[in-house]
Parts: structure tokens; C-alpha cells; sequence
């Protein structure tokens, strides 16, 4: 388990999840989130919401976030399995 949260430390949440097969797509507005769930699953692909990152890299101007950072969330996709 020590190992493990070593590797961990130092590596991105999105370094993580593509480990997993997921693909980051974009940050919206949380009220959205449903809607593209479904838009997602009807073409094959499963969702996974996370809330937004401070250290998200992608997001090079965080002024939308500050002191309402709940209310965007990060979609990623990846190919549903049988």
C-alpha cells in the first residue's frame, strides 16, 4: 500500500484516469452535466464527472472558478465495454 501511495504522489489525475482508459473532453457548467451524459452514452462511451482541479493544466484562466468552483465540473470519456 506504501508503494502504491508513492507512486501516486506526483502524478496527475488525469495521468491517472488515462491509465484507466479515460479521456479528459472538457470543463462546463455543472447544470449541463446531465445533458452530456446522455449525449455520451447514446454513442457509446461511458462518463465520468470529477469536479474541476486547481491544478488542472488545461485551464489556463481559473477567474470563472474562484468562489464557485462546485459549480463546473470536468467530463472524461472512454468506449463502453461489453
Amino acid at each position: 500500500m506504501e508503494t502504491e501511495d508513492k507512486q501516486r504522489k506526483g502524478i496527475t489525475r488525469d495521468e491517472r484516469l488515462a491509465r484507466d482508459g479515460w479521456v479528459k473532453k472538457f470543463t462546463c457548467d455543472a447544470s449541463r452535466v446531465e445533458e452530456f451524459i446522455e449525449i455520451y452514452d447514446s454513442i457509446g462511451f461511458e462518463v465520468r464527472v470529477e469536479p474541476v482541479s486547481e491544478n488542472d493544466p488545461d485551464l489556463t484562466c481559473q477567474a470563472c472558478f474562484v468562489g464557485n468552483r462546485e459549480d463546473y465540473k470536468t467530463i472524461y470519456t472512454r468506449p463502453k465495454t461489453s
